[in-house]
């Protein structure tokens, strides 16, 4: 059997500085859109590190641009997100968009301040959420939601919300096993009466909302937005979530050069470590420059790469073409 190492170019994040980092909510500038432009189902599938809920109701998540040299959201923002609502009738129906915070320890028993700007299509309110989850696994503690529950009263202008709350303590809490607890931030746009004490009472609507430079920080005070450079960011989003398409179609070869057919495997690095052993890996081969062909899972996969394994002719070749990594919360 044949086989060959390939390792993406990267270079691992680190901090620098006691402000360095401040915020830590990732793609809150909206800048890094990995997966697409926009969707319109559940789960990630645009802008990266935002998880679009709905039940019941519907929605789309989609990237707008702002126009060049506009002075309505400060620091020249390129991206602003937009969820447009489609609700339906129903005490459990919602929207909602949301970002899971790495490691439930975050903020745990301080005091943070998040801050976004944000407009409607109309005079329309929305309501911010925070939550802890403890992972799952094992017996962890239960999730505690409801956390500084405030409504946004959004015009057709934008404005800028500044939240203050205190997050609490994980004294005496108990993590899952599975290495997958979070603090949370969400974004309330439609909510069923099964919400009312996580929105308060925010009820069903439908409507266009905007939201531009989204940042959580701790202390009481809203300081201005840090805009990290953006290949820190699409880093940050790669320990989440990432893809590689090749060049040309093909990202990595390798030859089988024996006598008679047989196994070849390709070892892939990722870009950057990942957050955990990725839940899906999946992507796209040929052999001899022959028909793409669709792979949904990889041979010994960790943080840090995965090995594609094809049995292939003697003297021919096998391609990778692209693959796709998901570790996300």
């Amino acid at each position: 059997m044949s086989s060959s190492a390939i390792q993406f170019g990267s270079t691992n994040v680190t901090l620098q500085g006691a402000a360095a980092f401040k915020n830590k909510i990732i793609n809150g500038n909206f800048d890094i859109w990995q997966r697409a432009v926009s969707h319109s189902t559940a789960g990630y599938g645009s802008d990266d590190r935002w998880n679009l809920t709905f039940v019941g109701s519907s929605a789309t998540n989609s990237r707008q641009t702002f126009t060049l040299g506009q002075t309505d959201v400060p620091n020249n923002p390129q991206y602003f997100k937009r969820i447009v609502a489609t609700s339906v009738a129903g005490s459990g129906n919602l929207v909602a968009n949301q970002q899971r915070i790495e490691g439930v320890r975050t903020f745990s028993g301080q005091t943070v301040t998040l801050s976004f700007w944000a407009k409607a299509d109309a005079s329309k309110n929305m309501a911010v959420e925070f939550s802890q989850s403890f992972g799952t696994g094992g017996s962890p503690s239960s999730s505690i939601t409801g956390i500084g529950v405030t409504t946004c009263s959004l015009t057709t202008s934008w404005k800028k919300f500044t939240i203050t709350t205190t997050i609490p303590s994980i004294s005496g809490k108990t993590l899952g096993t599975n290495n997958n607890d979070f603090i949370e931030i969400i974004f309330w746009f439609d909510a069923g009466s099964s919400f009312n004490s996580r929105t308060n009472s925010l009820g069903q609507q439908s409507g266009t909302f905007d939201i531009a430079q989204v940042q959580l920080e701790e202390g009481t005070i809203s300081t201005p937005f840090e805009n990290r450079p953006v290949g820190i960011e699409l880093q940050l989003c790669q320990r989440y979530y990432q893809q590689a398409v090749g060049q040309g179609g093909t990202l990595a070869r390798i030859y089988n050069n024996g006598a008679s057919s047989g196994l070849v495997s390709l070892n892939v690095f990722f870009k950057q470590t990942m957050r955990s052993i990725p839940s899906s890996i999946s992507g796209v081969y040929d052999i001899n420059d022959g028909t793409g062909q669709n792979f949904s899972s990889a041979g010994n996969p960790n943080q840090d790469s995965f090995v594609l394994t094809v049995t292939i002719p003697s003297g021919q070749f096998l391609d990778l073409q692209s693959y796709t990594a998901s570790a996300e919360l």
